[in-house]
């Protein structure tokens, strides 16, 4: 931007609404690339052209901003709405997106009390892990940052308390009781009453509320009342389990002041452009568990980068999952969160404060350590290949088939070392039958290339799993397609995976064949050494893509399977079918429906769900 492009930009600034709003910032070519809000938005905008900021940005910004554009709303929280809004449809280059659309895990439990002649799935609730808290009566706890941390909770739930773990389906029609039963792990409600199981759920509820002053007068009540009673046997389980919950509780917990408020701590820790936010979720005194987000490309300050960051993350979660409070050492004033934000000084919330930013300072060493090692296996496979640049997008194409049925194919793609998953796609092969492996590759990349060359977006290298007979249909299709291969620009390979030297009959230490590589216009294929940092990304890409295309594989042959099943459904056509499908997204969750949930799906009805039902579970 010239001095007098600035200084239109700053005259223009003197004219703006000192209202809420948003401002979206643009450059030569008029492209978005960076959208914000404010509470004010001339005193907002007009801080990035203070003479006395010296900030890295503000010089970088110079250079490259050239237009601004500013939308009035009524409040802070339509131009919260109004910025999240704008920046799914534009995307920005220098926004932080989060990409992933889940919501964060929870925990439910049914504490409904039902009638003696409902179905044993409903007399007997088990813990299950959900992504979406429904207006259903039940109870639901967390949410969890990761799913590793909810798994754990229901993994020491199973262990110290006798909820059931199998699904309505099995308990609903089981005979006999199954291994759980055998090893003290669950009191077999599929086939013997259990009277005292209501008051189990119970516990279960006050652990996960981390009512344990509650819980723990509980046990000791139930403990002394099987002692009076002579139930010696039930009182040694109960006080087995009391002092088991009490050394997990004493584990888990971090003492905190306010111990009835839910925390959400926040750091963040960055070097250059590239950001770490650190989220650690506190509830009622007890730490659940971290979240860790990178961000790279950001050139905008700290303040503004998390306050985006959190917005987006609220903005997504259910209200009755929001944080009492937000701790953090970040200047949020102008954030536009929905609940308190706390700068700490002191005492137990500081310190928490504090381990927060410790975990990004160290998430932020380690990923700066892993991209230097990232760049360092690509120049070094620049290198094998004898390339002239580093290639930095590399995508790569598998095949997979089983007795000729159910052909498909993957395409993964692996951007600067890391999985781009935008970029990945699964295709059904379309033109070949049988089991044609190499004119089914010579299909998929040509069916890429062709719309790689209508969006004007080809990677730098074309991995394919095979060994030369692949590495020949992708440089046909690439000639049939018009593209040169060339070590400037697009180039192929063929990855021959390691294959065993004896066969292991007669070897117990097999030795296998080394990792290679085969080029074109090259007889012999290049060895990929053992242990060095070009064979690991060749080998993770490689099966990432075979992953890839067995998942969807069996996907296909799983949908192919129920519908041959269905077909023997008296009265079921091809409109049933797809009903079915569309109303459990999978076939894997028809197979395990229960008769009343098929009954449910529109168009069914109770007499066929009763046939689709037995066809499914006939053995």
């Amino acid at each position: 931007m010239t001095f007098s492009q600035f200084e239109k930009l700053l005259e223009r600034t003197r004219n703006l609404p000192q209202e809420p709003g948003c401002y979206l910032m643009k450059d030569k070519r008029g492209k978005i690339f960076y959208i914000g809000k404010a509470i004010n938005l001339r005193a907002r905008v007009r801080s990035y052209f203070s003479g006395s900021d010296d900030r890295p940005f503000v010089g970088w910004l110079s250079r490259m901003l050239t237009d601004i554009e500013t939308i009035v709303v009524r409040n802070d929280k339509e131009a919260l709405l109004l910025e999240q809004t704008l920046i799914k449809q534009h995307q920005p280059k220098f926004n932080i997106q989060l990409k992933d659309d889940k919501n964060y895990l929870l925990l439910r439990l049914d504490t409904r009390q039902t009638p003696p002649h409902a179905r044993l799935h409903k007399r007997y609730p088990k813990l299950e892990i959900v992504r979406e808290a429904k207006n259903d009566g039940a109870r639901y706890f967390g949410p969890y940052p990761q799913a590793s941390q909810a798994r754990a909770m229901v993994r020491l739930i199973d262990k110290h308390f006798q909820l059931r773990t199998c699904n309505d389906h099995v308990i609903d029609n089981r005979a006999k009781p199954c291994i759980q039963y055998q090893i003290g792990r669950c009191p077999a409600p599929c086939v013997y009453p259990v009277p005292d199981y209501q008051e189990e759920v119970k516990n279960v509820v006050h652990f996960l509320s981390g009512q344990t002053n509650e819980l723990e007068r509980r046990l000791t009540f139930a403990m002394w009342q099987a002692s009076k009673d002579e139930n010696f046997e039930r009182a040694a389980r109960l006080r087995d389990q009391y002092q088991a919950i009490k050394t997990s509780l004493e584990s888990q917990s971090v003492q905190l002041v306010g111990r009835h408020l839910n925390h959400d701590v926040i750091a963040a820790s960055r070097a250059g452009s590239l950001l770490v936010i650190v989220r650690l979720v506190a509830q009622k005194g007890r730490v659940l568990g971290s979240n860790n987000y990178f961000f790279d490309h950001q050139e905008f300050p700290t303040e503004e980068l998390v306050a985006s960051f959190l917005t987006q993350l609220y903005t997504k979660l259910d209200a009755k999952n929001l944080p009492d409070e937000v701790l953090t050492r970040v200047a949020l004033e102008d954030a536009m969160l929905p609940m308190h934000v706390r700068k700490p000084t002191r005492g137990k919330l500081k310190a928490l404060v504090e381990i927060a930013q410790k975990n990004a300072d160290i998430a932020l060493a380690n990923k700066l350590k892993q991209v230097e090692t990232q760049r360092s296996a690509l120049e070094q496979l620049r290198k094998t290949l004898d390339l002239e640049k580093v290639p930095t997008t590399i995508e790569c194409f598998d095949v997979s088939l089983f007795q000729g049925t159910d052909a498909v194919a993957s395409q993964v793609c692996f951007k600067d070392g890391e999985p781009d998953k935008s970029r990945y796609r699964r295709y059904k092969i379309k033109t070949v039958t049988g089991t044609d492996d190499f004119a089914m590759m010579y299909e998929v990349v040509s069916r890429r290339l062709k719309r790689g060359l209508e969006a004007k977006d080809l990677p730098d290298l074309i991995l394919v799993d095979g060994g030369k007979g692949q590495l020949s249909m992708a440089l046909a299709a690439c000639k049939d397609a018009g593209i040169p291969v060339s070590k400037s620009t697009l180039y192929v390979a063929g990855i021959a995976k390691a294959r065993l030297k004896t066969p292991l009959p007669l070897s117990d230490d097999p030795t296998h064949t080394d990792e290679r590589l085969f080029i074109p216009g090259v007889k012999d294929p290049i060895i990929l050494r053992k242990h060095t940092s070009e064979r690991y990304l060749v080998e993770r890409i490689r099966d990432e893509a075979h992953r890839f295309a067995i998942t969807f594989h069996r996907e296909r042959r799983k949908k192919r399977t129920l519908t041959s099943v269905l077909d023997h459904v008296l009265g079921l056509g091809p409109k049933g079918k797809a009903l079915l499908l569309e109303h459990f997204g999978t076939a894997k969750s028809v197979s395990e429906a229960s008769l009343e949930d098929i009954a449910k799906v529109p168009g069914i009805g109770e007499k066929r769900a009763e046939q689709i039902h037995l066809a499914l579970h006939k053995k």
